[in-house]
């Protein structure tokens, strides 16, 4: 940590520069430890600092936890809430379930932050979020983790512009679709299925022209030119409406998946997360349960 860290990290904790270094000095003391060694660019943690540092982000949590508990109690209806959503839920359920939500408790501030399942996942166990909503590989749950199902009809579909040279075509079949250059989620690891899938049939796997975690740069790729991605269809709901972009099914490339609200087994949750689960729950069930 340089000098110019250590001014922004006093700046934020209202605290002068000898005021932290006295502090870290105290604490090495305490624990018997050296938190932080002189290198090239200036003090850098150890790993003694690295864990602390882990262990204090959960402890910062439970923090604001306890607080939104209270107000709760209290009867305030006040509080933060923390949620993470993976892309398939930013078009049609997160915003129906926020307005609910908020004509219910206005007073709640509410962060939303959006991602792929593999970094939403780390960012809960580090205690970014008080749930997350998404689809996720069956690896990333585990013990620590509680996961509640939700009623939701995952469909992913072969994803092309309108007047692609196979938008025509009802049955696509693995040869034409080795053709033809695909936009791939970074990430996900879903085009390793896919892969297998071609070649488990004798074929070589389509070229990658693009890897990108933007749904926003896939479609616009996809409108732009002969490309071939797969999504979500809530995520190009609204394009395919408006005839920009069509889909066509792939029993084979695109398997059902479940999908899920995740929580810390350990972190209690606040009452507002406890209510906007219920909220989110019941908006999948309207949505999707007496979808055919």
């Amino acid at each position: 940590m340089d000098c110019r860290n250590f001014a922004k990290a006093a700046d934020v904790m209202g605290m002068s520069q000898p005021a932290i270094s006295k502090n870290i000095k105290k604490l090495e003391d305490h624990l018997d430890v050296k938190l932080f060694e002189r290198g090239r660019h200036g003090a850098e943690p150890t790993k003694y600092a690295e864990a602390i540092e882990r262990r204090a982000k959960l402890l910062l949590t439970e923090s604001r936890l306890i607080q939104a508990e209270v107000e709760a109690l209290r009867g305030s209806h006040k509080g933060q809430l923390m949620i993470g959503g993976a892309p398939p839920f930013m078009s049609k359920i997160l915003p129906e379930a926020l307005h609910l939500f908020r004509k219910r408790w206005p007073e709640v501030h509410i962060h939303v932050d959006h991602g792929l399942s593999p970094l939403l996942f780390s960012a809960l166990e580090r205690g970014q979020f008080d749930f997350i909503v998404s689809i996720p590989p069956v690896h990333l749950l585990h013990n620590e983790l509680t996961s509640i199902e939700l009623k939701y009809k995952h469909e992913r579909s072969l994803v092309m512009r309108r007047d692609h040279p196979l938008s025509r075509t009802d049955d696509v079949s693995l040869e034409q679709l080795a053709k033809y250059p695909w936009v791939v989620a970074r990430g996900l690891g879903n085009w390793k299925k896919i892969s297998s899938v071609f070649l488990m049939a004798g074929l070589e796997p389509p070229k990658i022209a693009i890897e990108t975690t933007s749904n926003t740069l896939t479609k616009a790729l996809i409108e732009q030119d002969n490309y071939i991605c797969g999504l979500n269809k809530d995520i190009f709901d609204l394009e395919e409406q408006n005839g920009i972009l069509t889909c066509r099914s792939h029993k084979s490339l695109f398997k059902p998946r479940t999908a899920y609200i995740t929580h810390r087994r350990r972190s209690p949750l606040s009452a507002p997360a406890r209510n906007m689960i219920e909220i989110i729950k019941n908006v999948c069930r309207t949505l999707y349960e007496a979808t055919p």
